[in-house]
């Protein structure tokens, strides 16, 4: 799926465009915008800018069609995404980094201020949520999946962790210590995929790209593993609680429920 990109300068002369079919004033103006998107993302020379977009000009005709299947909510992520195909069409390079740009996010320049970021606004919504829920069902999500707590689900937990006799600053260590660990690893497989991806963009070769694609799923499952790994076990909640692995268990199953409703992958991600 294309990403949404919003430009108040250029989506209007698209717009107009299909309404009247005159695309003299798109053609003047949306090749420049296109390479100046490229060269957001890549070091292209002024030699490469004045290229692209003759080279843009050249199949303007065949593009302008082949965008007419997409809403204008995408169409300018079509234009993006068309654009960085032609680069790497005309100047292939092999000095792309290992671990920098991810290519599954071309169009990732800057989100227009008239835009909210979806992540941003689920994560306020699965805070929402959490402050619904009863005490114990936030605290064990919390332990569980490394979500944010709101001040009196802590301050529960502090006194669970006295009534239990823990102690606090080694609990809270602990936790940060494998938050970190947790970060370090996606980051790793992070790159891993990014490598992969990589190599799809410029292989040619059939049976490589094969490979490399069965490989790039490999650490996509890997970091998806990763994600699902709980913070704390069922039986280390338990413990800092005081109560049963199976009370845990009931507590986990209702809380999921609730926040599923909000968004599953923001359990891994907040």
């Amino acid at each position: 799926m294309l990403p949404k990109i919003l430009d108040e300068n250029i989506l209007p002369m698209i717009s107009q465009a299909r309404i009247t079919d005159e695309l003299g004033l798109v053609k003047e103006h949306l090749p420049i915008w296109m390479v100046d998107r490229l060269a957001k993302k890549r070091n292209i020379s002024e030699d490469e800018s004045s290229e692209m977009v003759v080279t843009i000009l050249e199949v303007f005709s065949k593009m302008w069609v082949l965008s007419l299947k997409y809403q204008l909510t995408h169409v300018l992520g079509f234009f993006v995404t068309y654009v960085f195909n032609q680069y790497r069409n005309r100047f292939r390079k092999s000095d792309i980094p290992e671990s920098g740009e991810l290519y599954l996010q071309l169009w990732n320049y800057e989100v227009p201020a008239n835009e909210e970021d979806p992540y941003e606004e689920k994560l306020g919504l699965l805070k929402e949520k959490l402050e619904t829920l009863p005490a114990l069902t936030a605290l064990v999500l919390s332990l569980q999946y490394d979500l944010p707590m709101k001040q009196n689900t802590k301050q529960y937990l502090l006194w669970k962790l006295r009534e239990n006799q823990l102690d606090a600053d080694s609990f809270f260590r602990e936790w940060e210590e494998r938050r970190c660990e947790q970060r370090e690893m996606i980051q790793r497989l992070s790159v891993m995929i990014t490598r992969y991806t990589r190599k799809l963009y410029e292989c040619n070769d059939h049976h490589r790209r094969s490979w490399y694609g069965k490989q790039k799923k490999i650490w996509m499952l890997r970091r998806s593993r990763a994600l699902d790994r709980s913070f704390f076990s069922e039986r280390e909640i338990a413990k800092t609680l005081g109560i049963t692995r199976k009370a845990v268990r009931n507590l986990l199953s209702q809380g999921k429920h609730e926040l599923r409703k909000v968004g599953k992958d923001l359990l891994h991600s907040a």
